[in-house]
């Protein structure tokens, strides 16, 4: 009975970061150099919200970017002549967006 109920108690603390809310980096403005330039905070996921890192690039140069919560993401590249668009989506551990 004992190694049962600590068994139980093992596999519930390993679920606890599963039941925690996940949270994500938001900016609406992050510079090249990975900085914050407006909108610094945090999101709470919320449903089926997922964080967010999108990425800017100009001739394979980044130029900004931006990181937030989100219910429509796509993990994916885009191009279109000397601009590009990378868009991360994850959802797998809080404050994976990092950018």
């Amino acid at each position: 009975m004992g190694r049962c109920l600590l068994l139980l108690l093992l596999v519930l603390s390993s679920q606890v970061d599963f039941l925690q809310a996940l949270q994500c980096f938001q900016c609406q403005r992050v510079n090249a150099s990975g900085v914050c330039q407006t909108g610094a905070s945090v999101c709470q996921a919320e449903g089926y919200q997922q964080c967010f890192l999108r990425k800017v690039y100009k001739d394979d140069t980044l130029s900004y970017g931006y990181q937030g919560c989100s219910s429509v993401c796509y993990s994916m590249t885009m191009f279109n002549k000397d601009v590009s668009l990378e868009e991360k989506c994850c959802s797998d551990s809080s404050f994976c967006n990092k950018f």
